[in-house]
């Protein structure tokens, strides 16, 4: 395929007055790329009603027809600009679950629909580990397949044992299993003193007591399976899902964490995401989603469409820069890794990468050989910040250089095609910025390395006549700063030049002196 340039189309919700009506169809939204010299358009979705709307198939066919082709970009707090994202992807909470999973199968099957190419979501926007324990949220848990994590732990009773017998599980869950246990067993000893006439001994009272143990394993059971309200119910998942990965050594744990942790390892590391386990169990509740138990499969959406599914770092907050669940692109190189499908990959964009507190040349280094392959779009835009910037890649800006640079790299590490999408800047920039990109793909093809980039790179052209007559210009003009400063008779023209002044034809002198 190589590298196809394209640009985002923008929308209707974050537009200017004037530009409104440029987004009030999809069709329209795909066309923008067209008026921008390009033949292909980042379809930025601001709600799936737009796959819904009337004559979208019409509409879109008359636009492919044309040679016109689009990805789309998916609902998220940068698009639509809404409170609360919608595709809580990494979410261990039932109903946020159940609800991500829909909302991933409307866009896929929307996707699907009008033939886009690829389908991006922001991996993780949702509440940061760090901001975890302080949310009110339901008790029902679910692990990384939908299933109740009740479920889930009667098939790991190591887990589960490991679970309950940890104090912070229940202080999650606003619960002493000490004073739980304790009811129960004095409800059971006054039962058997009622039937029995008699304190309980022996082996009737090692029958209370295990008796006393199942009636809290139950109570444990229900308490994550209910509609009860607590802060930070949703760790408790987590921390379990972390247990049974390590246990396990699962794939993801192994590229992400790298060794085994110690209990206390385990429940200090989790403040900063990029250097513990959380990205990992984050990374296993989106691949749970591309084959979950119980509900449509996207993993055969995908394969049925020719769509790829992309993950692309969040947009990290003031406060929250690097401590999103998932942020960093090489994590989700290796959740793509890990779901053994050619049509999941990763988006990769300097700008969010910069937003999560990491430095993009560093993350690129970071990949394993050959891994670059999994990236199928950069989003082109060099890396401030104040996000969204979308600043403009002027030709021959310091911008363009590192822009090739981090491609550069990437190429190195198997990014050998790809979508290479300017997320748009302001109108004036546009043009401007693919001329930038073309001439990044022309030399990234040719495997220039970036030392060795020709001043045609930057736009600059020797040794032609235009050259010439720029260079002719800058001599004669260099000493005009110095113009009325010399003690010496100044000449205003050469000796044709004093010819033409003679013969009162200077204006027609001065148009053809350079040609």
């Amino acid at each position: 395929m190589g590298y196809v340039i394209g640009i985002s189309s923008g929308g209707f919700s974050f537009a200017g007055e004037r530009e409104k009506e440029t987004y009030l169809t999809v069709p329209r939204k795909i066309f923008y790329g067209g008026t921008k010299g390009v033949s292909f358009t980042q379809l930025d979705l601001e709600s799936i009603t737009e796959f819904v709307e009337p004559h979208l198939e019409e509409g879109v066919k008359k636009i492919r027809e044309l040679g016109i082709r689009f990805g789309v970009h998916g609902e998220s707090y940068a698009v639509g600009g809404r409170v609360k994202p919608l595709c809580l992807l990494d979410s261990a909470i039932q109903p946020n679950y159940a609800h991500a999973h829909q909302r991933l199968i409307e866009h896929i099957k929307g996707c699907g629909k009008i033939g886009a190419e690829y389908l991006i979501i922001h991996i993780s926007e949702n509440t940061p580990w760090v901001s975890m324990v302080t949310e009110f949220s339901p008790t029902k848990l679910v692990d990384p397949w939908g299933r109740p994590l009740s479920e889930f732990l009667k098939e790991n009773p190591n887990v589960k044992k490991w679970l309950m017998g940890a104090d912070f599980v229940w202080e999650y869950l606003r619960e002493n299993p000490t004073l739980i246990r304790e009811r129960y067993l004095f409800q059971l000893r006054e039962s058997y003193i009622r039937t029995h006439q008699k304190e309980p001994e022996g082996k009737d009272l090692e029958k209370l007591v295990k008796e006393a143990d199942r009636m809290v394993e139950k109570f444990f059971d229900n308490k994550i399976s209910m509609w009860d309200l607590a802060y930070g119910s949703e760790t408790v998942a987590y921390y379990a899902v972390a247990k049974w990965m390590m246990e396990t050594g699962h794939e993801l744990w192994n590229d992400i964490v790298g060794k085994k942790l110690s209990d206390e390892e385990l429940v200090s590391t989790a403040p900063d995401p990029n250097k513990s386990w959380v990205p990992a169990v984050a990374g296993l509740y989106f691949l749970g989603h591309l084959e979950p138990k119980g509900m449509e499969s996207p993993k055969k959406l995908l394969e049925k469409y020719k769509l790829y599914l992309l993950m692309e770092p969040p947009m990290a907050g003031p406060g929250l820069e690097g401590h999103m669940r998932i942020s960093n692109p090489l994590h989700m190189i290796y959740v793509a890794k890990a779901a053994k499908s050619k049509w999941v990959g990763v988006v990769l964009d300097p700008e969010h990468i910069l937003g999560n507190n990491l430095d993009p040349m560093e993350v690129v280094d970071s990949i394993p050989d050959g891994c670059g392959r999994l990236v199928r779009v950069v989003h082109l835009g060099y890396p401030t910040p104040h996000q969204p910037a979308h600043m403009g890649i002027p030709l021959g800006s310091k911008a363009q250089e590192y822009l090739y640079r981090f491609l550069f790299k990437l190429r190195q590490k198997g990014f050998r095609d790809g979508y290479l999408i300017f997320e748009r800047a302001a109108e004036s920039e546009i043009k401007q910025s693919i001329t930038s990109i073309r001439k990044i793909v022309e030399y990234l093809e040719k495997d220039v390395p970036p030392e060795k980039l020709p001043p045609e790179f930057y736009g600059i052209s020797f040794g032609n006549e235009e050259y010439a007559r720029q260079l002719t210009i800058v001599r004669e003009r260099a000493f005009d700063p110095l113009k009325g400063m010399l003690h010496v008779p100044e000449e205003e023209h050469t000796f044709l030049g004093s010819a033409a002044l003679e013969k009162h034809k200077l204006e027609e002198w001065r148009k053809e002196k350079y040609r």
